[in-house]
């Protein structure tokens, strides 16, 4: 599924903030009326209500799961019967950009009074593309610059549709194992243009450089003293990935497909860079003094938990509610009535 196809759930509103439209629904994905994923939420909290937002991108919003499968969703059936007054809303927004985070809480997230906020720590796409290339990027975000998409998306045309249909048919056809030699084949041929028309005779980076990462520091804490002072509860989340310096060579094509996004990094680049802003996370957690899960090392690096490098299938995504679970029961910030 390409990112374009969600073009339909998110908008710009007037003030350069990409926000998810409400009521919108594409296939699986759903929006409801105050233009956050699933099910309806009440505007106005209801007395000893707690209220849990999850924000984050892709991760959070729910990607590859099948639906309710998401794992603010999997959190809230969790918390439910033994706390019937605490409510998770997922507030992730796809596209949002993180330097508008706070635009974003502050016009479409505050009004609904949240006690806890569970964060996944941005990507580090977004730091790495700005500060190597020394240019806005130009991402998911920005195709829906100055567009109102509503549920005016038509279908795919039939003929279109029946060929997916049989390219799926042939696939199944053939070994997984030389589908795979496919797919690094033509990854490799894509990533040697990219790298001709960007590089320009330059080597891929095994390393993120230190001002990137200090960057990223900062803004991560500028972040959490901002919810801070909303009286939120801030919970930070380090973010897992599949691949790692020891596996990699097993998902060498799911290792690969990421370097289209950022030609800069090689692969040793991207693990070094994950590395380094979970690193970050940690410390900014330790020094504000919040609680931080420690995500990327509680999630097993295989594809019976992920779905791609940075995405989970339903059994990962319930890995990660569950450990939110226990953590939220551990640290008392919610308690049994």
């Amino acid at each position: 599924m390409k990112m374009s196809s969600f073009l339909i759930l998110i908008e710009e509103d007037s003030s350069g903030i990409v926000h998810n439209v409400p009521n919108s629904r594409y296939r699986k994905w759903g929006i409801n009326s105050l233009g956050f994923r699933g099910r309806e939420t009440d505007l106005v909290k209801k007395e000893g209500e707690i209220r849990i937002v999850c924000l984050g991108q892709s991760e959070t919003f729910g990607w590859q799961e099948n639906e309710g499968k998401e794992w603010p969703s999997q959190l809230r059936v969790m918390l439910r019967d033994q706390f019937p007054m605490v409510e998770v809303i997922n507030a992730s927004v796809l596209g949002l950009d993180v330097k508008k985070r706070k635009d974003y809480i502050e016009k479409y997230v505050l009004q609904l009074k949240p006690d806890i906020m569970i964060v996944f720590r941005p990507r580090l796409l977004e730091y790495v593309i700005d500060g190597m290339r020394g240019v806005e990027r130009k991402d998911f975000a920005s195709q829906v610059k100055g567009k109102k998409i509503r549920n005016s998306m038509k279908e795919s045309p039939s003929h279109i549709r029946v060929l997916a249909n049989l390219g799926k048919m042939v696939n199944r056809c053939i070994p997984e194992r030389l589908l795979t030699h496919y797919r690094i084949w033509r990854l490799s041929r894509k990533i040697r243009r990219k790298e001709k028309r960007h590089l320009i005779n330059k080597e891929a980076l095994d390393k993120v450089p230190e001002n990137i990462i200090l960057e990223y520091e900062k803004d991560l804490g500028s972040f959490i003293h901002f919810l801070k002072e909303n009286n939120i509860i801030p919970v930070l989340l380090s973010f897992p990935g599949l691949t790692t310096l020891s596996n990699k060579n097993n998902y060498e094509d799911i290792s690969l497909a990421g370097r289209l996004l950022c030609i800069e990094l090689s692969e040793n680049g991207f693990i070094d860079g994950s590395i380094k802003f979970n690193d970050a996370a940690r410390r900014i957690a330790k020094e504000q003094n919040v609680v931080f899960i420690d995500m990327a090392n509680l999630i097993p690096k295989t594809q019976e938990y992920f779905s791609d490098n940075y995405h989970y299938t339903d059994k990962g995504a319930e890995t990660i509610a569950k450990n939110i679970y226990d953590v939220l029961i551990e640290t008392k910030l919610i308690c049994p009535e």
